[in-house]
């Protein structure tokens, strides 16, 4: 009778030590994500796959040299196999990593090629050989930019681009294009431009972050194992950066309420409203029949107006002027 008692209350129990086992096993596979919720300094890493479908490339991460070394070879035969299949495959890439841009570079082809599309309609995709920016808009944006060779969401900072440039540059089909590109198009643009000159959006950031962003830069940089990584980039294309990097941290504009200023004092208010019944409603002195409406004390209300800021408009201070864009190499 014992035996069975206890027969049944293993039966009975099985289910329950069954789960609190398989509790366990998922605790100690998110053990990291367990230290990385409870400690903030933990470093949260944002992976790209290790592999994309239907090719063979994946995307370089910082040190590897193909990101620094320049100079990148122009593109010269539009007709090959070769170029067809390095940009298609440029573009599934980006897709599948959820990025709005893609460099050859940054896949380890050391080419003058970049792919982008700034929107969720492929008819925006864009295939870019050669290009050059040609002109600079004086008018900055400031915005948080990353990149998909970083990898890191906490690898991210303030890059100040161009409102608008000038570009040239030739097609898939070999075909030469110049555009005026504004707004966010023109940042991704000069994102990938970047790319091609061995320029990281880390390279670009104000001192505050990259001072936070340093411990993800060495914690990439402990993660390759080649001896050739690059981890600077070229002098001579830093000094022709354009435009030149934050020397330090855009602050948002203050919020500044006002009331008007044309309140009227009760007084004059009052004279104004006797003035004005003096005449009747007879009297063209006092505007006639309406005239009659100015009888007694009148008071202007005050009006509030709504909360204002700078504009920046118009300010070549990049500091003064933002967008509100963020998360650059997301694709949401």
């Amino acid at each position: 009778m014992i035996q069975l008692a206890r027969i049944y209350l293993i039966a009975l129990l099985a289910p329950t030590a069954n789960s609190l086992l398989h509790y366990q096993r998922l605790t100690n596979t998110n053990h990291v994500n367990a230290v990385a919720k409870n400690n903030p300094h933990t470093l949260s890493m944002r992976l790209n796959p290790t592999s994309f479908a239907n090719t063979n490339y994946i995307i370089s991460e910082y040190p590897r040299p193909s990101l620094r070394r320049v100079p990148n070879a122009p593109v010269a035969d539009f007709s090959s196999p070769d170029f067809r299949s390095i940009s298609s495959q440029m573009l599934s890439i980006m897709y599948e990593a959820k990025g709005v841009g893609l460099a050859a570079p940054q896949i380890g082809v050391n080419e003058l090629i970049f792919v982008y599309n700034p929107s969720d309609s492929k008819n925006m995709e864009r295939i870019v050989c050669n290009p050059t920016i040609t002109k600079y808009s004086p008018q900055t944006i400031v915005e948080d930019e990353g990149c998909l060779s970083l990898r890191s969401d906490e690898c991210s900072g303030q890059v100040a681009r161009s409102e608008w440039i000038e570009t040239q540059y030739q097609n898939e089909l070999g075909q030469k294009v110049r555009r005026r590109l504004k707004g966010f198009e023109a940042r991704v643009f000069q994102h990938e431009y970047d790319h091609l000159k061995g320029i990281l959006c880390y390279d670009r950031f104000p001192p505050e972050d990259r001072e936070a962003a340093q411990e993800n830069m060495n914690k990439l940089l402990g993660l390759y194992d080649g001896e050739d990584a690059l981890e600077e980039p070229d002098g001579e294309m830093v000094e022709a950066m354009q435009p030149r990097p934050l020397t330090a941290r855009y602050m948002p504009p203050l919020n500044l309420e006002e009331e008007d200023e044309s309140d009227t004092d009760d007084e004059e208010a009052e004279k104004e409203g006797a003035s004005a019944g003096k005449g009747g409603f007879g009297s063209k002195k006092s505007g006639g029949f309406g005239a009659s409406k100015g009888l007694g004390k009148k008071k202007k209300e005050k009006k509030k107006k709504g909360p204002k800021t700078r504009n920046g408009a118009f300010s070549d201070n990049p500091k003064f002027k933002t967008s509100g864009k963020t998360a650059f190499a997301s694709r949401k």
